[in-house]
């Protein structure tokens, strides 16, 4: 039944906005390609910090 529901409010919002399929593919595939970008910079952000720190370390 759940499922049901959500499937229905999914279809209705879908009718409501007016996007088309590929509209809905587009912009999963934009989130998709930001959430990559903002992962890749946050791990980098982490490395610099982690080679900074070992830098430290080592020259102690």
């Amino acid at each position: 039944m759940k499922s049901l529901l959500v499937a229905a409010t999914l279809v209705v919002s879908t009718l409501a906005s007016g996007c088309s399929t590929s509209g809905w593919i587009s912009a999963a595939g934009e989130a998709m390609q930001a959430r990559d970008a903002y992962d890749r910079q946050a791990r980098d952000e982490r490395l610099k910090r982690a080679n900074a720190a070992a830098a430290r370390v080592h020259d102690n």
